[in-house]
């Protein structure tokens, strides 16, 4: 896991990685298209919270009423995330098109006493 992650980005990277490898759907060659996916996820959930802790539409000094830079990080996240998912086969339509290989020994392992904890972690 990139280390450049936020917490709740790296949260949802272990909930992720490990099923998708179990499904035989996650190489180590996913792992940027995996942490950019986890990585819109933390900002969604991050502008969600804060579009309940302000208000939709602000005005600005000048009178003007625009909407809030919060409802617009948690759209372009969003549109991000579904990109991504569909390139990890994360809904039910996308997933019918991966390709899934059967568990074996994993490909980013070069020695027998290797785990794949650094991985998933």
């Amino acid at each position: 896991m990139p280390g450049t992650l936020q917490a709740t980005a790296k949260a949802e990277w272990k909930r992720l990685a490990r099923q998708l490898h179990q499904l035989g759907a996650l190489t180590e060659l996913d792992r940027a298209v995996l942490a950019a996916y986890c990585q819109a996820y933390g900002r969604w959930v991050e502008a969600e919270r804060k579009l309940k802790e302000t208000p939709t539409l602000l005005k600005t000094p000048a009178g003007y009423v625009q909407p809030s830079p919060w409802l617009a990080i948690s759209n372009k996240s969003v549109d991000l995330m579904h990109k991504f998912a569909a390139e990890l086969g994360l809904s039910p339509a996308s997933r019918s098109r991966v390709t899934t290989r059967p568990l074996g020994p994993k490909p980013w392992e070069f020695a027998s006493n290797d785990t794949d904890d650094e991985f998933f972690s």
